[in-house]
């Protein structure tokens, strides 16, 4: 059995992503957790949404979190692509496992450079230019 961990890029390496892992061991004990972190390999080309969304399809369920309440733009369609698979969908939130069946809802661009610029979604100036 398999589990995909969509999760925010931002958080790849981080304490966070290290906790989000651990509760996700001890919620599905025994699944091989797919972790897309684990994938971004040294000098590659970063890999292409259909690659991800591949990867999706190879495992039975997938667990989702978002950056400071928003999902992210590659967490989105994996969680979608998930759903229209008919596969279970969980957003770890808190520490809790929340069961999700409609399709996840993300900030449009323009709103997201405004909270960039505003420091509300904790980046500074250099960061939220450069994403």
């Amino acid at each position: 059995m398999r589990v995909f961990y969509s999760h925010p890029m931002k958080l790849y390496g981080s304490a966070a992503e290290k906790r989000e892992i651990a509760l996700i061991e001890e919620r599905f004990v025994g699944y091989e957790i797919v972790d897309p972190s684990t994938l971004q390999l040294g000098e590659k080309p970063r890999r292409s949404t259909e690659y991800y969304l591949e990867l999706v399809d190879s495992c039975d369920c997938l667990v989702f979190s978002r950056l400071y309440g928003n999902v992210t733009e590659g967490v989105k369609p994996e969680v979608d692509h998930a759903l229209s698979k008919g596969k279970p969908v969980y957003e770890l939130r808190d520490g809790n496992f929340i069961p999700v069946t409609e399709p996840v809802i993300n900030l449009p661009m323009r709103e997201r450079i405004i909270l960039r610029a505003k420091g509300a979604l904790r980046m500074g100036k250099k960061e939220a230019l450069a994403t």
